[in-house]
């Protein structure tokens, strides 16, 4: 019995090898396959590793009821088995960050919640760790490491991802914690239920046919101490960004370095120079589309920065009027089209930037400066 025992757990630990290795190749060999093709291929490996996971819960349950103890070489080899999981578990979510991002797709649910979901369940079915959360949460740690060290991933990036992806982690492992209280074979299943749950979270932004709408206004009013007449001359002016932006905005997001043209006729130009933050220095080139007394709208031409990897500039509408002596109530609209997802979290995220956005340029473009 014993050594059909360990007979058994041979096979099932070299099929569980051969199994990782063809996962690997597979996204070797699919790397540029259709996006829909490479998410039922990982979920077929991802299935027949829960089979063998089966497997080898039932084994373990029929060595405890007779009785067989766990020798010290046997808790030293799961425990390096359970080491190689995470190892494999990180390489599997840096495999597949590259595929995503080889198919245009880092800006989807596909990396912020397919990749901590794969990730997160791979650790606790191939570690069988005491803590499900604890595991969960130490190769999220790590991999967010690695995505900045090795994979190039900016300090912005990491840090609005890193929310999500320890909250679906976190989820996961509470999950599996509980389920495996019950029994050994409820994990097994559990992963099935969990892996069922977030596949579909994980497709938005895949396709437009699985996105939620993209277009987002934001509006901002103020009452600012300035007669109308000097708003519109100021806003003719070159733009100078002098004040200090936002907390948030100076975390890592692009700056305005500084601006060129001038003049509210239609067809003028704008041009914002962002540098600083994340990603290269690059433009932000707009043009007067429509002038009005107490109105200009201003329509994006183009981006080259950064802030062109998570939303797309459309319009900007400033309106003004006379609030009393001296006062002037200005408002500032900016359209533009959202390119994260999910849109759960990173709209609220956006909204909350472009806000502040807003904000800062009633202040700094709509207001004269001091002495200036």
């Amino acid at each position: 019995m014993r050594e059909r025992t360990s007979a058994e757990t041979v096979i099932r630990r070299v099929a569980l090898g051969l199994l990782s290795v063809g996962i690997v190749l597979g996204g070797m060999v699919f790397d540029h396959a259709h996006p829909l093709t490479m998410f039922l291929f990982l979920c077929a490996f991802l299935l027949i590793f829960l089979g063998f996971r089966v497997g080898m819960q039932e084994q373990l349950e029929l060595d405890q009821e007779a009785g067989a103890p766990e020798s010290a070489l046997a808790h030293a080899s799961r425990s390096r088995l359970g080491l190689a999981g995470v190892i494999l578990a990180i390489g599997l979510a840096c495999l597949s960050y590259r595929w995503i991002v080889n198919h245009r797709l880092e800006q989807t649910a596909a990396l912020f919640i397919g990749i901590p979901t794969l990730l997160a369940i791979f650790v606790v079915l191939t570690t069988h760790p005491r803590s499900a959360k604890g595991s969960v949460c130490k190769a999220t740690s790590i991999a967010l490491l690695i995505s900045g060290i090795f994979l190039g991933e900016g300090f912005i990036c990491i840090l609005m991802a890193a929310p999500l992806f320890f909250a679906v982690a976190l989820v996961i492992g509470a999950v599996m914690d509980r389920a495996r209280e019950r029994s050994r074979k409820a994990e097994a299943t559990m992963s099935c239920v969990l892996l069922l749950a977030f596949a579909p979270m994980s497709l938005e932004g895949v396709h437009e046919s699985v996105s939620f709408s993209r277009e987002e206004v934001v509006s901002v009013e103020r009452v600012v101490p300035v007669p109308a007449a000097e708003i519109r001359a100021q806003l003719a002016r070159r733009a100078q960004f002098d004040r200090r932006l936002p907390v948030f905005l100076r975390l890592g997001f692009p700056r305005p370095a500084y601006s060129t043209g001038e003049g509210l006729q239609p067809g003028d130009p704008r041009v914002v120079r962002f540098a600083g933050g994340e990603g290269s220095p690059g433009d932000l080139v707009l043009q007067v589309t429509v002038s009005q007394p107490g109105r200009v709208l201003f329509r994006a031409v183009s981006d080259t920065s950064h802030i062109a990897h998570w939303l797309q500039w459309k319009e900007a509408e400033v309106c003004w009027r006379e609030a009393g002596s001296n006062q002037t109530e200005v408002r500032w609209r900016i359209r533009y089209r959202r390119l994260l997802d999910p849109a759960w979290y990173f709209r609220p995220w956006e909204r909350y930037a472009v806000r502040l956005a807003a904000g800062y340029l009633i202040d700094t473009v709509s207001i004269p400066a001091p002495g200036g």
